[in-house]
């Protein structure tokens, strides 16, 4: 055997994975640096007589690009457009000469309630022009239904089936599961409505809790049942029946309950639009992709010098990270000195889409938005699928606020939660903690011992202290008496229609109305949009994310069914409520909508 010098060959070895390590990342920058500039000046032109054609089965973020659920990776993948610039592309596309009629293609939709609903009212208002939408499924999801009932005509496989069940929520409980490990939750909270906490202190969900979802999924499906009357002229007593019969388990009974128009495989679909357009059978149809259409769309803002800042508030409220789709006080906090200090901003316009999180950093949010205010700019909130919790609170302050009616919003509410180990390390691992202190409190809060009565007294003081602090905030922002804003708050989560007739919301609408809100405040006419936050590639940084990441997207890659993403989604969740010693103001659960 041959006898290897291993004084060389360590560092042989560690030179080479650096050797390998430094090539993969100047080949990952040259292929990137080639994306980047090879994509410059690219245009995409739009033939005469074009189809523009939507799947929209992906994440629609509110601003384009502002989600770390897209891989930005190498930069190949285009961004993940925003809500509001594919509203704008619809609209753009009714007044597009070139662009004859929508074609959807969906089997199943991922975007939130509030967003769904705004993309249909876009899409109806577009078909209000006088062109046609055509829609095709393999089989249809609730979500997707609700989308696509807007055409003209619904095309379904003759082996497809419409999921439509009505709503309903499934949360997992785990408090016997900790007990059986040694583990329990020390739980400080404010509101009999305030949720987030119940799977790790209850084996079922309280009445309160259950009176609330059934609430705003009553609420929910109200809506869908008025849209899907009107889009497909069906009573909703028929789609009600229909939900409880299963009625559309398969292709055959879907037509038979008359919720779509043909059963029949998409090389049909495309010889209907054929003869629609007037195409020859043996010539091909010029379908224009979303993301073609939208690098061709040029929409030409108004020169002014009059600026309504719109500012995108999506994702987690968190204290420290700095990433697309998530809101931290320094990221904002830039935002909100920049326009302060921009002296031709005339009015503000908050875009919140956000279940909630981190109290410190609601609060600061919540100053800045003053400090606007007390400048003499007016600021108005748009809500979108969630403005729930914190959500709420950097929202309450606006002069006025508009919300979608199944926006998910309130949860006026405050918890704080970490987990007891005492237990489970002494009893099941047979391992003691021993302690010198010098003062009560020097080991105060650890996961190791059993709280003392007095550490359980700071943390609930803490915890009420806050949600005072909230219900005052919401008081004085939305001109209520204290006494009616406890009634209305308790941690308790409504939907825009309800929050309206409480007085927590002014006006139901979208972004669009809020803007032409906070121009008619400002008393300006013309004006120019600048969005907030920039967002910048970073290709070096977008690179060591996507690396630190990798394991957490090849989890996600894996996960086929709704099923497992739901109970990863869940995971996900709980990891964020168990944030150490952070008091929280988020939403009970993100509910999720087949």
């Amino acid at each position: 055997m041959e006898k290897r010098n291993t004084s060389t060959f360590t560092p042989s070895l560690l030179g080479s994975c650096l050797g390998v390590i430094v090539s993969f990342a100047l080949i990952a920058l040259i292929i990137s640096l080639s994306v980047i500039f090879g994509s410059k000046g690219e245009t995409t032109s739009v033939r005469k007589n074009s189809v523009l054609h939507l799947r929209l089965e992906g994440i629609i973020p509110e601003k384009t690009g502002n989600t770390m659920d897209e891989n930005a990776f190498l930069a190949i993948q285009d961004e993940a457009i925003g809500l509001q610039r594919l509203c704008n592309i619809i609209k753009h596309a009714e007044t597009d000469s070139k662009i004859k009629g929508i074609f959807l293609e969906n089997n199943s939709v991922t975007m939130g309630q509030a967003t769904l609903y705004a993309i249909s009212n876009q899409l109806k208002a577009f078909k209000e022009s006088g062109k046609f939408i055509y829609s095709y499924a393999d089989m249809h999801s609730q979500s997707s239904y609700f989308l696509c009932s807007v055409s003209d005509s619904m095309f379904l496989n003759p082996q497809g089936m419409v999921d439509l069940r009505g709503f309903g929520t499934m949360v997992p409980f785990l408090k016997n599961t900790l007990d059986k490990l040694g583990i329990k939750m020390e739980v400080f909270y404010a509101g009999d409505f305030k949720s987030a906490s119940e799977p790790f202190r209850l084996d079922k969900m309280s009445d309160e809790n259950k009176l609330q979802i059934k609430d705003f999924l009553n609420d929910m499906k109200a809506l869908m049942l008025e849209t899907i009357k009107t889009n497909r002229g069906l009573a909703p007593e028929q789609v009600n029946t229909i939900m409880n019969e299963y009625g559309g388990r398969s292709a055959k009974r879907a037509l038979e309950n008359k919720l779509v128009d043909k059963l029949c495989h998409r090389s049909t679909v495309d010889e209907i639009i054929k003869t629609k357009l007037g195409i020859e059978a043996d010539k091909k149809i010029h379908f224009v992709s979303l993301e073609n259409y939208n690098k061709s769309v040029k929409i030409k803002d108004s020169k002014s010098d009059n600026k309504i800042a719109v500012v995108y508030l999506e994702g987690e409220i968190a204290y420290g990270e700095d990433n697309k789709g998530v809101i931290t006080k320094n990221k904002y906090g830039k935002v909100f000195t920049k326009i302060l200090e921009d002296k031709e901003v005339k009015a503000v316009v908050l875009r919140v889409n956000s279940p909630g999180g981190d109290a410190f950093t609601s609060e600061v949010i919540w100053d800045y938005i003053e400090k606007v205010k007390a400048k003499g700019i007016p600021v108005v909130a748009s809500m979108g699928d969630y403005a729930a919790s914190g959500g709420y609170y950097i929202s309450c302050g606006a002069d006025y606020i508009y919300s979608q009616p199944n926006t998910l919003t309130g949860s006026i509410g405050v918890f704080a939660m970490f987990p007891n180990f005492s237990s489970l390390t002494r009893d099941k691992l047979d391992v003691n903690f021993d302690t010198v202190k010098t003062n009560d409190l020097a080991v105060a809060l650890s996961p190791f011992h059993q709280l003392s009565e007095k550490e359980k007294n700071i943390m609930q003081e803490s915890v009420l202290e806050i949600y005072d602090l909230f219900l005052n905030r919401v008081s004085t922002g939305r001109k209520l008496s204290l006494d009616s804003t406890k009634v209305i708050a308790r941690g308790r989560v409504w939907t825009g229609s309800k929050a309206k007739t409480l007085g927590l919301v002014d006006e139901l609408g979208g972004l669009e109305e809020a803007i032409n809100k906070s121009k008619d405040l400002a008393k300006i006419s013309e004006y120019s949009i600048v969005e907030y936050p920039g967002i910048k590639p970073d290709f070096l940084s977008e690179l060591m994310r996507e690396l630190d990441r990798g394991g957490e997207e090849e989890v996600i890659k894996h996960l086929a069914t709704p099923e497992e993403r739901k109970i990863y989604n869940f995971i996900q969740q709980s990891r964020k409520i168990l944030t150490p010693n952070r008091v929280q103001t988020r939403l009970p659960f993100i509910p999720e909508f087949n």
